[in-house]
């Protein structure tokens, strides 16, 4: 697929999915199954751990969508801004941002070309990064807007989602890949990060006390370690060099 006919289809997602996609995308985290919501909720909660997001600390979005990531950090109290290469996507963050009393900035950018200068203590990149095949050059753009020492988050389905997305690429012509551990890991050294670690995601599942779920509970770190390649949601956290 030609570049540029890869980037409109990208560009042109939030009006392809029609007046029902838009809908969710205004009401997301919610609007799903209640299992699903709390996913993604969780989700932001463990962005909030791994980036040791504090009240007064900078953040980045890159491809941040309907934004709904950033306008959670910005009620927490950070300075953040998100960028996407959809104008239909920002739009909708600002509507709702304006809504909720937010001050985020949103801006229509391209994650693979951005320059901002080395001036945010965290960047985030979430459940974006397989939506091009040039993750080298998102990386890059997380690292030019990183200051020395700033924190850079990735959260990506799993290898196995390169054949999990063949529908939404057939339905809307958009990129949809799945990247391994090791090859994001190698990326990120190649970009010149450091301290590489990769965590391991449950998502935090209640248990009672029922033997079965007592046993479920014990062996679930190690069903979720052998699996983590084709199954389970990739994190990983770098730092940005120091000079």
């Amino acid at each position: 697929m030609a570049d540029t006919e890869r980037k409109r289809a990208e560009i042109e997602y939030a009006q392809a999915i029609g007046e029902e996609g838009r809908a969710w995308l205004r009401t997301k985290p919610f609007g799903n199954t209640p299992r699903e919501s709390a996913h993604l909720l969780i989700d932001f909660a463990y962005v909030l751990e791994l980036l040791d997001l504090s009240p007064g600390a900078t953040m980045v979005e890159l491809g941040c969508g309907s934004g709904w990531m950033t306008r959670f950090a910005a009620r927490h109290g950070i300075h953040a801004e998100g960028y996407d290469i959809s104008p239909d996507m920002i739009a909708i963050a600002r509507e709702l941002a304006e809504q909720e009393g937010l001050d985020v900035r949103f801006e229509v950018a391209d994650m693979e070309q951005l320059d901002l200068g080395r001036r945010f203590d965290t960047c985030l990149v979430y459940q974006a990064l397989h939506h091009t095949p040039r993750a080298d050059l998102v990386l890059a753009a997380a690292r030019r807007a990183l200051v020395p020492g700033g924190l850079l988050l990735l959260s990506e389905p799993n290898w196995k989602h390169r054949f999990d997305g063949h529908q939404t690429t057939t339905a809307y012509g958009v990129t949809d890949l799945g990247y391994s551990p090791r090859k994001l890991k190698r990326l990120l050294r190649e970009a010149g990060f450091t301290d590489i670690r990769r965590f391991h995601n449950n998502r935090k599942r209640l248990f009672s006390n029922s033997p079965l779920d007592v046993a479920a509970h014990l062996a679930e770190p190690l069903v979720y370690r052998a699996l983590a390649p084709f199954w389970t949601q990739i994190w990983l956290r770098a730092a940005a060099p120091q000079p």
